[in-house]
């Protein structure tokens, strides 16, 4: 195929501004750039832009108010949403990459560059995929008629033309099998090696080399309502205990000088404001902890000789899990 001029990529959150520039540098690296911040619940770009920024020639803005997606949202977004601060950037001869097939906006994106005869690819952000593969679960005649009436909305998206994935063969009876890819090796390529180098200059990566155990923090209580506060002090209590332990939160978690993680007498919380990833890379810790998380996911099946625990808190997490021997 010819090399296209322009790539574009959607992103939402710090962790795939970092993705796509590393993309950038890997795979396109005498291609136009352009990358799409959707400014969405407390997405912070502003720590990596400064390092990445200078690698796209154009970055754009969506700001959507929307945290999470209703029926009603999904149906009016994907209907009627015009998208009009983006519809005129992409032009034909380009491939456009997305960290998800989900949202609005990404079924617009999508929908529009198939139109223009675009390429459009999907490189999973984690091992967390099994939405996309796995059959769903039993529906209503109603359900099933509705989804396949109002496609647009509520049916997930495969009009891709390629999805990357960390680990291709856990899906190889999938009926989407063709048109998967294996993921590159992303985070040990020389430009994430570059970008980490610069990204934590400001921190003291030798102080957190000597914590054993990492934990990698998740919103349960505190931003996604998922349980009470006291529930996620228990689960802490039970998993961390009084061991020395290093935590690196999750970038939606609101933490203060009264948060959670107090109720751990030997823990360290980072609050560099760096992506959890880089620290992981750099510090390579033996053993880590979460519940689900898709960079203790990622790092575990990157760093087989490493202790990697999961608590997972729902039976959708641990069927995940367990599909990749988790």
């Amino acid at each position: 195929m010819t090399a296209p001029r322009r790539v574009y990529f959607f992103v939402n959150g710090g962790p795939r501004l970092l993705m796509a520039a590393v993309i950038g540098q890997e795979l396109y690296p005498d291609t136009e750039k352009h990358v799409i911040l959707l400014d969405q619940f407390g997405y912070n770009y502003e720590n990596l832009l400064p390092v990445v920024g200078p690698d796209f020639s154009e970055i754009h803005r969506l700001p959507i108010r929307t945290r999470n997606y209703s029926h009603l949202d999904q149906l009016i977004s994907c209907y009627f949403g015009r998208y009009s601060s983006i519809r005129k950037i992409f032009e034909p001869n380009s491939d456009v990459i997305l960290f998800g097939l989900r949202s609005p906006a990404q079924k617009f994106i999508i929908r529009l560059n198939r139109a223009l005869g675009n390429r459009g690819l999907i490189f999973a952000e984690s091992l967390a995929v099994d939405r996309y593969f796995t059959a769903r679960p039993a529906e209503s005649v109603f359900k099933r008629s509705a989804r396949r009436l109002l496609s647009r909305a509520f049916e997930y998206q495969h009009d891709y033309d390629a999805f990357h994935l960390f680990c291709k063969a856990v899906y190889g009876d999938s009926p989407f099998a063709p048109k998967l890819e294996q993921m590159f090796d992303l985070f040990s390529s020389s430009a994430f090696r570059c970008y980490a180098e610069q990204l934590t200059s400001h921190v003291d990566i030798d102080s957190l080399r000597q914590h054993d155990l990492v934990l990698l923090g998740q919103p349960l209580s505190n931003f996604d309502d998922r349980m009470e506060r006291s529930e996620e002090e228990a689960i802490l209590r039970s998993i961390v205990g009084e061991r020395k332990v290093l935590i690196l939160p999750h970038p939606n978690e609101i933490l203060g000088a009264d948060n959670k993680y107090g109720i751990l007498p030997n823990a360290t919380v980072l609050e560099a404001k760096v992506p959890s990833d880089l620290i992981l890379s750099l510090t390579r810790p033996k053993e880590t902890i979460t519940y689900s998380s898709t960079i203790g996911i990622t790092y575990a099946i990157s760093n087989p000789n490493a202790t990697s625990r999961f608590y997972p808190i729902d039976g959708t997490h641990a069927s995940m899990l367990h599909r990749f021997d988790f």
